[in-house]
């Protein structure tokens, strides 16, 4: 089995005491095999118990979701935090951080803490096991750096913390970081191995600048953090571009300090057996030809492994394992009709809103199980793509995408607290601008990503010409969605040189209202049919859907079987290359999900739904189940 079958005003202090013996995954366990991966996308098999934590729930979610014992009762997301970017040995910090809600404002630092959070969890999540929502606030924990690692340099990584966060280990401040889906990396200072380290953060978020989506606040630490050793020159990160025409993979490697003596060797691996090696230098494109190239779809999600070394003369230095997938998106022309491709073939897309948000655990998932079985329910239930909605997901998600074989619309999380109205000054805009750059560069890599999604209808809306073109700089290999629904008014009109045509369509007679290019045209967003399942929803005064409402599953699948041949005829009369149904699950009050909020029901027969989204996935289907 190959390698590929693996956070304006609150802030965090943290101490955290945590031993190689308590924390399970740790270093002295041994790393991939030769040229493979573990099936999880970890570092490494996990051997040892996760570990319990003391926490207990301070407050009651209005539902509870499936998996959430995996937060509630062990330290939760012990899987390597970023399968595409594996070395052998790390230290999880997840679990039990000493808390302290508002308290003194950096460079003042705190003396006591009042109660423990779960980490990872944002403290609007009930599974953060504090009393109360907090926007600004301290974080910390101690830890034992492994004597294993003595003599190296180790890396402190936040994976995610929501609002304007400042960290220091043992007083002294390492940096800070503005946004609540960015990731944070920072080098310690040399310190001893046998001597216990305190890892403070403080977060603050209180800003309305910073995006994040429908959420009016992503408070702390709510994605993995972790630690690791590396050498003294290593690689800091990598990028790749594959070029199915040219039947091979660009790879620009990073590392942390410019050395003359330094060479990469990138080597890829189909099943264990080595296809292609090629050596060249940091910082210069290396150019791996793939013979005879196996391409990567949603029907055939193959991946290669890929092993990056540096070396200094023949010795390695340092070791990524990683992977990549073979694939092209783009656009085009079938008989003068504007199409999109896959793999350049014409590919048609249904597709979920997804927003990836829980009753009680709200932007963390409650384990990796349930990232990977909403990928896997998507495509049993006949979907090819899911669109991202305004949140960025832990690097895991984009894993699972990968190798289950899902297309990912990533939309940019948005500044709820801009619209038209309001005017924004250059430092406004840079808090979007900055998330943009990370989230393209940070996710750059995934296959599953074909298309970035700059901004949704109106919400927080400025320049939009001037993003989409910062957008291409950035990313010549996907398809820049400037936004996702174009107002039928005079600025709406401008297209802002955006790859394809989008826009929303809640009733239930499917039309565009201002389709005036020639460009591929999709539905970011249409139906959103309601159907309460009352055991498994949240209780609410209203509920909403869009248009009328079902009564049945039954209901809802004719319901949304006559909106999906009217796609059909768009597909073949008006140039319609894909369309996103709202949503793949409830959300809060929304009810117009294919899952319920709590991810415990499907609310229509698979095989059923299945059957529908074929009709417009495959065109050969044009007579079939019709009516």
């Amino acid at each position: 089995m190959s390698f590929a079958t693996r956070l304006s005003a609150l802030f965090l202090l943290v101490t955290v005491v945590v031993s190689t013996q308590v924390l399970g995954e740790l270093s002295d366990q041994k790393g991939p095999s030769e040229g493979k991966r573990q099936p999880d996308g970890s570092a490494r098999e996990t051997t040892e118990r996760r570990p319990k934590h003391s926490l207990a729930w301070k407050r009651t979610p209005k539902l509870t979701s499936r998996w959430v014992e995996e937060l509630s009762l062990k330290t939760p997301f012990t899987e390597y935090p970023r399968p595409q970017f594996v070395r052998q040995e790390w230290l999880n910090l997840n679990g039990e951080w000493e808390f302290l809600g508002e308290g003194p404002q950096p460079p003042e630092l705190p003396r006591e803490f009042t109660e423990k959070a779960l980490v990872p969890s944002a403290t609007q999540a009930v599974t953060s096991c504090l009393e109360k929502e907090w926007t600004r606030g301290w974080y910390r924990k101690t830890v034992e750096i492994p004597e294993a690692w003595k003599g190296k340099k180790v890396l402190l990584h936040f994976e995610a913390v929501g609002g304007i966060s400042t960290v220091y280990l043992n007083s002294q401040e390492l940096g800070k970081n503005t946004g609540s889906f960015k990731r944070i990396s920072f080098e310690l200072p040399e310190s001893s191995a046998d001597k216990p380290q305190e890892i403070l953060v403080h977060f603050d978020d209180t800003d309305p600048r910073i995006p994040r989506g429908k959420p009016d606040h992503v408070s702390g630490i709510w994605q993995t953090v972790w630690m690791e050793p590396v050498p003294t020159d290593f690689i800091r990160s990598f990028q790749q571009t594959p070029d199915i025409d040219a039947g091979r993979l660009e790879i620009e490697v990073e590392t942390n300090r410019a050395a003359d003596n330094l060479s990469l060797v990138a080597t890829a691996f189909d099943d264990g057996r080595q296809v292609a090696s090629v050596q060249g230098r940091p910082e210069e494109p290396i150019m791996l030809d793939v013979p005879d190239a196996k391409l990567w779809s949603p029907e055939n999600p193959f991946l290669y492994d890929l092993r990056l070394e540096l070396k200094r003369g023949e010795e390695v230095i340092d070791r990524v394992e990683s992977y990549f997938g073979m694939r092209k998106i783009s656009t085009g022309e079938v008989d003068g009709v504007p199409r999109i491709f896959l793999n350049n073939k014409v590919y048609y897309q249904a597709g979920l809103l997804d927003q990836g948000t829980w009753p009680d655990s709200f932007y963390t998932p409650s384990s990796d199980k349930c990232l990977k079985w909403e990928v896997e329910m998507a495509k049993e239930l006949g979907f090819n793509v899911l669109r991202k909605h305004v949140k960025i997901e832990a690097s895991r998600w984009y894993y699972w995408c990968d190798k289950i074989g899902m297309l990912v619309w990533q939309d940019l999380p948005c500044q709820m607290y801009f619209n038209e109205r309001v005017q924004k000054t250059e430092e406004d805009k840079q808090f979007a601008r900055d998330d943009m750059q990370a989230m393209i560069e940070q996710y750059y890599n995934h296959p599953c990503i074909i298309s970035w999604v700059i901004f949704n209808e109106t919400w927080g809306q400025f320049e939009p010409r001037d993003m989409t073109i910062r957008a291409k700089k950035l990313d010549t290999s996907r398809l820049i969605n400037t936004t996702s629904h174009i107002w039928a008014n005079e600025q709406g009109r401008r297209r802002y040189n955006a790859d394809y045509f989008d826009e929303h369509c809640y009733e239930r007679f499917l039309h565009f209202y201002d389709y005036d290019v020639h460009l591929p045209a999709t539905f970011g967003e249409f139906g959103g049919i309601a159907l309460l399942v009352k055991e498994n929803t949240e209780k609410h005064e209203k509920y909403r859907g869009y248009g009328p409402d079902a009564q049945t599953p039954e209901e809802l699948l004719a319901m949304y079987k006559n909106l999906v041949v009217q796609a059909c005829k768009m597909r073949d009369e008006q140039h319609l290359c894909a369309i996103i149904y709202t949503e793949l699950t409830d959300f809060y009050h929304e009810i117009n999900g294919f899952i319920t909020f709590d991810r415990q029901v499907v609310k229509v027969d698979a095989e059923e739904l299945r059957k529908i989204n074929m009709l417009f996935r495959d065109p050969s289907n044009r007579d079939a189940d019709r009516e």
